[in-house]
């Protein structure tokens, strides 16, 4: 049996690293009690792959991570054993099956984020109005918006205008998520009140040309490149694969 898990990852363990939070997941697999399916050779572990890395210090509501079992069970007890092994900060939020050989990274095709700031420059404007108008400016009326994009090995010019497929200037950063998965908000410093605006953004996620929310914020609010000009947070909302040529849940392909 081939399921699909949804989880949300917050709190402390917001800063624990991808390589770390896959070591967690096989203990808690482990621990859960599952008929698990095995690697083979010498040091056998659960077969597990997962959607995509999430930075650290970035919260979700939109993870993912396939495995397998050697029989069937039904997605509701298999939701409840992990649920019983997680940590403070990590949720099962679904449980699916999947009939489809495809991992959750090969179908990965766009993520949808919420990005929220902290002040730093003063001149840095956060009013409603105009960041919405310089969003409006430089994507929705734009032709263009080319950056340099940096890798570990090269740079090359990139235009952004095609990896973003929506984008929105939301009046405040919804309170019930905000309390939920970002409580601490205040202490760190970040605009996250009834006032403060946020960013909704889906955009291209695919290895090849997947877009960072950080990068998208620089090109349209800090174009000259200023250095602690301002800090984002990020919070992943989901991630989607592709199905009849529309942006589809990665948790409700083939469910």
């Amino acid at each position: 049996m081939d399921v699909r898990v949804r989880f949300s990852k917050y709190g402390p363990i917001k800063y624990v690293g991808h390589l770390d939070l896959m070591r967690y997941f096989q203990k808690a697999l482990r621990r859960s009690g599952l008929p698990l399916a095995f690697s083979k050779g010498f040091s056998p572990h659960p077969v597990m792959s997962f959607a995509s890395p999430l930075g650290v210090g970035i919260t979700s509501e939109g993870e993912y991570m396939d495995f397998s079992l050697e029989s069937d069970l039904p997605c509701e007890e298999i939701q409840d054993s992990l649920n019983e092994q997680m940590a403070e900060g990590v949720e099962i939020l679904s449980v699916t099956e999947r009939h489809d050989t495809k991992k959750a990274m090969a179908e990965l095709k766009a993520a949808s984020y919420l990005v929220y700031f902290k002040r730093i420059s003063p001149d840095m404007n956060t009013d409603y109005e105009f960041m919405k108008k310089q969003i409006d400016e430089r994507i929705k009326n734009a032709t263009s918006l080319v950056v340099t994009k940096k890798t570990k090995k090269s740079e090359r010019q990139v235009d952004l205008l095609p990896l973003i497929y929506e984008i929105e200037v939301m009046e405040s950063f919804p309170i019930e998520k905000r309390d939920h998965y970002l409580p601490d908000w205040k202490h760190n410093g970040f605009r996250l009140g009834e006032n403060d605006p946020a960013v909704y953004m889906k955009v291209n996620a695919a290895s090849s040309d997947n877009l960072k929310p950080e990068l998208l914020m620089n090109a349209v609010f800090n174009p000259t490149g200023a250095e602690n000009y301002f800090t984002i947070g990020v919070h992943r909302l989901d991630m989607y694969g592709e199905k009849d040529g529309s942006p589809v849940s990665l948790g409700e392909l083939d469910a």
